[in-house]
């Protein structure tokens, strides 16, 4: 893997795993749109990592723990997915930390002057939960897309919006970018890898999770026990989904899985919801917005 520490990269946002996720993304919101167009609620869409708006973009790559080099390619056009949803949403809240992101994303307001658009330049996890403290949900509705740049998402933001009742949350997970490269084969993870996956999931208890003890001889022919890791694909996502389902009245019963050109699986789109009112039918649009699109 080549990380390009503090180079701009212009180049054309696709491949089939964006497609998936925004083809996804698009035909829920469409369903939501439908659902709810009759109601009193205002509908709001929030996007925590909006990126330029745009499938084509600059990218900056870092060597930060988090940030996860390439997975920029895949936050770019879920902005502009949502602007031309029909019915529109009441409100468009578009979130990004990198001022030349934020900048970027200012020119849409020109390009969709009757949309209702705000842009905040700020620590996403901050303003998800100010949001969700702040935002009237009894006669407020929303749509989240958490689609990180690598593992900023946390537990806390997740929790704060499952308080609120009233979101919809679509989530992109790292596990084969993220996950699985913090999980070392041998157990020895470094302190501030540990910090970053209790601070992601929630908890501890993917120590038990995702390594088993293996006994073995050791050269004397004397038993011997060893941290071994025992992760993968399926074990990443129900452990995902039942952490979801602490906190969430809603959660779709498979996640989405995105793969690279070589099919092996790198990402996880999840869907969670805290309305129980609405539970049972937001489930079933994700569901099948997700089956469709899993193979």
């Amino acid at each position: 893997m080549v990380l390009l520490i503090g180079e701009r990269v212009q180049h054309q946002f696709g491949g089939p795993w964006t497609v998936e996720k925004l083809d996804a993304l698009s035909a829920y919101m469409s369903a939501y749109a439908q659902a709810l167009k009759k109601t009193s609620f205002r509908r709001l869409y929030i996007d925590a990592f909006a990126g330029t708006g745009d499938r084509a973009g600059t990218l900056q790559q870092t060597a930060s723990l988090l940030d996860i080099p390439g997975l920029d390619e895949m936050t770019k056009g879920s902005v502009r997915v949502a602007l031309e949803i029909n019915p529109p949403f009441d409100r468009y809240v578009f979130i990004e930390k990198r001022q030349s992101r934020s900048s970027v994303l200012e020119r849409l307001k020109s390009e969709f002057s009757a949309r209702t658009i705000e842009i905040l330049n700020e620590d996403a996890n901050v303003a998800v939960q100010r949001i969700c403290a702040q935002t009237d949900w009894r006669t407020n509705r929303a749509v989240l897309f958490l689609d990180p740049y690598g593992m900023q998402v946390s537990w806390e933001t997740l929790e704060a919006v499952a308080k609120t009742r009233a979101i919809d949350v679509w989530m992109l997970y790292p596990t084969g970018m993220g996950l699985n490269r913090l999980l070392t084969k041998d157990g020895e993870i470094p302190p501030e890898w540990q910090q970053a996956l209790d601070r992601s999931l929630g908890c501890s208890d993917w120590r038990q999770a995702f390594y088993r003890v293996q006994e073995r001889p050791n050269l004397f022919g004397e038993p011997t026990t060893e941290l071994v890791k025992d992760a993968g694909t399926e074990k990443f996502e129900a452990f995902l989904l039942d952490r979801l389902r602490t906190i969430f009245v809603g959660v779709a019963p498979v996640a989405l899985p995105l793969k690279n050109s070589r099919g092996q699986v790198m990402y996880l789109l999840c869907f969670a919801c805290g309305n129980a009112r609405g539970a049972d039918i937001a489930v079933r649009i994700a569901k099948s917005v997700i089956n469709r699109r899993r193979r």
